[in-house]
């Protein structure tokens, strides 16, 4: 196969994605290249490539962008909104504007993203990122796969782009913290953060992955506990809303969340692609805790 035609497709099954205004796309390599492999991954970092590449898999397919960030005409950083290192040339025009002018927050040739970028040149490793397909595909989609992976299997009481409310039973807040630590420590997570009074009786959480889990819309849902992400929260004020309202906060990290949608991704390529080897590398939690142990 071509890889190319992996983006055909998502567009086939995708009828509910804007594919002329979508981050779904090929972000690094040529699309017409034949594929060897396929590596499926939360983000493409230094070390998930090169554990593709070790693979023999020469695609690599994404949830999340190469880079966050916008560089300007002068090789300084513009904003962190989108994803735009798109090659190393305009690096020769930060060295000659260097020279005259220094300016301060430059992205330069020995920036470890511009050394990615360089490394998939070198290797032709073509990255394609899944991100608007698969938030949004039914039941084994991101936040489908992440109540699955939480136990909350039953059809969910309330739905919302990007989000689901599902019955706890009734359950203590501590208790309910302690079911969703169990299982994100599968995935590399060995804390959750509370907000909230442990002892407090709950019944309904509203669960959200990835940078949009807005407190007050899922509130909103008629939960009367929520699943916040790390990156999807601004603790000082979502942990003041939640002291202030008495609605208590679970908080997990972004990657972790997302880590059962990109199992379920690989095997739904897998499905489309039975005789391509598709293998999915692991990401989970981005970081560990440590504790005082005096």
């Amino acid at each position: 196969m071509k890889a190319s035609e992996l983006h055909e497709y998502m567009q086939k099954v995708g009828s509910w994605i804007d594919w002329e205004s979508t981050w779904d796309k090929f972000l690094a390599g040529d699309p017409d290249s034949t594929v060897t492999g396929i590596a499926v991954s939360w983000m493409p970092t230094f070390q998930t490539l090169e554990k593709a590449s070790e693979a023999r898999c020469n695609l690599f397919v994404t949830h999340e962008p190469l880079y966050t960030l916008t560089i300007g005409e002068r090789g300084e950083v513009v904003n962190g909104s989108k994803e735009a290192v798109n090659s190393i040339s305009w690096t020769k025009s930060t060295e000659r504007f260097l020279a005259h002018e220094p300016i301060t927050n430059v992205v330069t040739v020995d920036d470890p993203w511009v050394r990615k970028r360089r490394w998939l040149d070198e290797t032709g490793m073509v990255v394609y990122r899944c991100h608007d397909f698969w938030d949004d595909f039914p039941k084994i989609g991101i936040h489908g796969a992440w109540a699955d992976w939480l136990g909350f299997t039953e059809e969910p009481v309330a739905t919302r782009r990007y989000y689901e409310v599902h019955e706890t039973g009734d359950i203590t807040l501590g208790a309910l913290a302690e079911r969703i630590l169990q299982r994100v420590k599968l995935i590399g997570q060995d804390v959750v953060h509370v907000v909230g009074d442990h002892n407090r009786r709950v019944s309904r959480i509203a669960i959200g992955t990835g940078a949009i889990t807005d407190y007050r819309e899922m509130y909103g849902m008629g939960a009367d506990v929520l699943l916040l992400t790390d990156d999807g929260t601004r603790l000082w004020e979502s942990g003041q809303w939640s002291l202030d309202s008495g609605i208590p906060i679970i908080i997990v990290n972004h990657s972790a969340s997302e880590e059962p949608g990109m199992r379920t991704l690989a095997g739904y390529i897998r499905e489309g692609f039975p005789d391509v080897p598709i293998i999915e590398i692991p990401v989970g939690c981005i970081y560990r805790s440590f504790t005082c142990t005096e």
